[in-house]
């Protein structure tokens, strides 16, 4: 029997827009296929393709949700009178982050952002734990518990770690020649289009190295076994800015009180809301439709989307910005950023890719589908 090896390489923000652009690794790769984006962030995308599932079966959405019975931020409650030039700081934050995920455990991408602290307390954060482990999306399983359930030799990176790191830790596991499938994760891309877009000097550079780096890959793999595949696939593509709007202010011109009549999380590109009355939905539902350059998602964009919640977890009210037209301030920072993701996932921008050696029987149309990919793979390595 041959020695086989299937790697599929993550490439973050490696949208469709880009690999036609460049034409990225055409030779190498022929068969190319664009897949459509999940609604939401990398925090919804990653656990999509790691399960298969949308966000209703996996429960990822955004980061924080209303929760204040099960906040881990009730103390914050005592930081509230800080100044601005310590609470605004990103080193204070990023070290209460630290120190929080040490306090709870958490195993999982862990990290304030920007959300006020005062009205930290209202809210919970989804992910906890590690996505890529077995278990880590448990009830739903995730590529880990597949390839522990068919016991198949596998090498999934350490997303704590540099992409040069694990780059170098795939190879090491290939030059011992003792897997079968590999998840190697890599997502210097994404900030790099974050602070240049999609037009930056520094996005063919960017490209160049990760050729070389596949190429070395592919060279480790052909010494130690009869067949390797290498599949790269991205969870979105990037938009550039147009203009910030602040969403916030708006809302707050109703008057309402926060966390009394109602609760909110300005992302990057969309506002989530929930309401505490019927006074506060109707007013501020009304305004949110004024706002320029936005909608409101309709329960059939909810349910096309998978994000129609029955419990409205991640927001009763949903207002998504137009492409290029980013919330400033948010809650994830209080500066846009030149480039951004997280639009309508139609969008030309918004689209990811999937990059393959061979040619596919059913190739994948929405990121969700690189499950089905893998998992066929995991099967052809059992036959």
């Amino acid at each position: 029997m041959s020695k086989k090896v299937y790697i599929f390489m993550f490439i973050d923000a490696l949208g469709w827009e880009i690999v036609n652009k460049y034409q990225f690794m055409e030779k190498t790769f022929p068969y190319r296929y664009p897949a459509k984006m999940q609604f939401g962030y990398s925090c919804t995308a990653i656990p999509t393709i790691l399960t298969g599932q949308p966000p209703t079966k996996h429960q990822h959405l955004s980061f924080y949700y209303y929760d204040p019975n099960n906040s881990p931020f009730h103390f914050f409650k005592y930081l509230k009178f800080l100044p601005s030039s310590i609470f605004d700081s990103w080193r204070f934050r990023h070290l209460m982050s630290r120190l929080i995920k040490k306090m709870k455990g958490y195993t999982g991408y862990f990290e304030l952002y920007a959300m006020p602290f005062e009205r930290l307390p209202y809210f919970d954060y989804i992910e906890k734990k590690d996505l890529f482990i077995p278990g880590g999306l448990s009830p739903v399983p995730n590529i880990a518990d597949e390839l522990e359930k068919r016991e198949i030799p596998y090498h999934i990176s350490n997303w704590r770690l540099s992409e040069q790191q694990n780059i170098d830790a795939m190879k090491t596991a290939l030059e011992k020649g003792e897997i079968n499938f590999s998840f190697l994760y890599t997502a210097a891309m994404d900030g790099l289009l974050h602070q240049v877009t999609k037009d930056g000097k520094e996005i063919p550079e960017k490209l160049d190295w990760y050729e070389k780096q596949i190429a070395e890959i592919l060279t480790a793999a052909e010494k130690n076994y009869d067949e390797c595949k290498l599949f790269v696939m991205s969870d979105h593509g990037m938009t550039t800015l147009t203009e910030a709007v602040d969403v916030k202010k708006e809302v707050e011109k109703t008057n309402f009180q926060f966390g009394k009549d109602y609760a909110a999380v300005y992302d990057s590109t969309m506002a989530r809301l929930w309401f505490f009355n019927d006074f506060a939905r109707k007013e501020i539902n009304q305004k949110l439709q004024q706002i320029p350059h936005s909608h409101v998602l309709d329960h059939e964009e909810k349910v096309k989307y998978n994000i129609d919640f029955p419990d409205n977890k991640f927001g009763e009210t949903i207002l998504l910005m137009d492409p290029g037209y980013q919330i400033a301030p948010s809650d994830m920072g209080l500066e846009p950023l030149p480039g951004m993701h997280g639009f309508a996932p139609e969008h030309e921008d918004s689209f990811a890719s999937f990059l393959s050696m061979e040619d596919l029987e059913t190739p994948p149309k929405w990121v969700g589908n690189y499950f089905d990919v893998m998992v066929s793979k995991m099967e052809a390595l059992k036959n």
